[in-house]
């Protein structure tokens, strides 16, 4: 044997070694979340924040929580997708299907940390979601061109709005909650949602938007001059300057929250659970709520006074002031509605 065939096997080994290290290292993890305001809000303050913390990487997929669900149907069993964010409702379809992992209390000790109301159980006692923020869908509207600020769900249908009004469609997070409220008011009812989808015909839309970041586009190029959107995408816009205000309806404002999940079968679990754990730490929490004003999930928190302000429960409130959707009545309904919608409303 050469003299140095050991060095050369050792230094090649090293090499190999060194090789598959940076290959690991550079599959991280890839996390399911949204575009817009709420994507850059979950970058800026968890994902970067993450990333410079531990060194894992991370691949983001990008889009609303449908086409998330869409995606972890499709990768049942191999999935490319380990962590994911998904709104209530699609998060329940979700847990139903088999499609997320436990999560472990030992391995997520945040979890000690956070309120009841942002824990998601199965009937069986498993936790399969955690909250990272709570919001509230209400008016939004350009402070210039309404001169009066809206108060009412029925303000939409006023004349001068005509054309530049902007709703979710059932597939954005809080779409079926909307439609199910109009309907509501309309005289209808889960069970006959004709009343509330004849209204809906009625109104004179720019667009259905499926994503939120879709609105604020609409408000940001004066296509939508008011509409049913986020309180948190109405105030970041009016953060960078745009005469954006909102406002909660009279008639109430439909809220629920986005959730973060571990995908079922991943094979980084250790390393998701440590991004999960990070989540819904009180920093990264407290950067979303400063960010994007949505509730914490997360307790103890020290906030601004302008934070606090624009929470969708206000200075004072808690999450028992929201009007949360009741998932176990709207998700049986969700497929009637949403072809309902789709064949009445938009195919009208």
């Amino acid at each position: 044997m050469p003299k140095n065939l050991n060095g050369t096997i050792y230094a090649a080994a090293a090499v190999l070694l060194a090789v598959a290290g940076t290959a690991h290292a550079a599959e991280g993890l890839t996390v399911a979340f949204y575009g817009g305001s709420w994507g850059e809000s979950i970058q800026k303050c968890i994902v970067d924040p993450f990333v410079k913390a531990t060194g894992v990487q991370l691949t983001p997929e990008p889009g609303v929580s449908s086409v998330t669900i869409a995606k972890l149907r499709q990768q049942k069993g191999s999935p490319a997708i380990d962590v994911a964010w998904m709104d209530g409702g699609i998060s329940e379809l979700a847990s139903a299907e088999g499609l997320v992992a436990d999560i472990d209390p030992k391995k997520v000790p945040n979890i000690g940390e956070m309120i009841p109301e942002g824990v998601y159980k199965t009937a069986a006692a498993q936790i399969y979601a955690l909250g990272t923020g709570f919001y509230a869908l209400g008016l939004v509207y350009n402070t210039k061109e309404a001169k009066t600020p809206p108060s009412s769900w029925w303000d939409l249908w006023k004349p001068q709005y005509a054309g530049v009004v902007t709703v979710p469609a059932p597939s954005n997070a809080m779409g079926v909650p909307f439609i199910a409220r109009i309907v509501s008011l309309s005289g209808g009812s889960l069970e006959n949602l004709e009343p509330g989808m004849q209204k809906l015909k009625a109104l004179k839309v720019s667009s259905f938007f499926d994503t939120s970041g879709a609105a604020d586009n609409s408000f940001q190029n004066g296509e939508a001059i008011i509409g049913a959107h986020y309180a948190q995408a109405a105030w970041a816009m009016a953060d960078k300057g745009l005469p954006i205000g909102y406002a909660v309806p009279k008639e109430g404002a439909p809220s629920g929250d986005i959730r973060v999940h571990i995908v079922k079968g991943t094979p980084k679990l250790a390393d998701a659970e440590k991004f999960v754990n990070f989540a819904v730490d009180k920093g990264p929490a407290t950067c979303m709520a400063e960010t994007l004003y949505v509730g914490p999930a997360t307790k103890g928190l020290t906030l601004s006074d302008k934070a606090k302000q624009r929470l969708p429960w206000g200075a004072t409130g808690s999450v028992n002031n929201l009007a949360l959707s009741d998932w176990n009545k709207l998700n049986p309904a969700r497929a009637k509605i949403t072809d309902l919608f789709n064949r009445e409303v938009v195919g009208k």
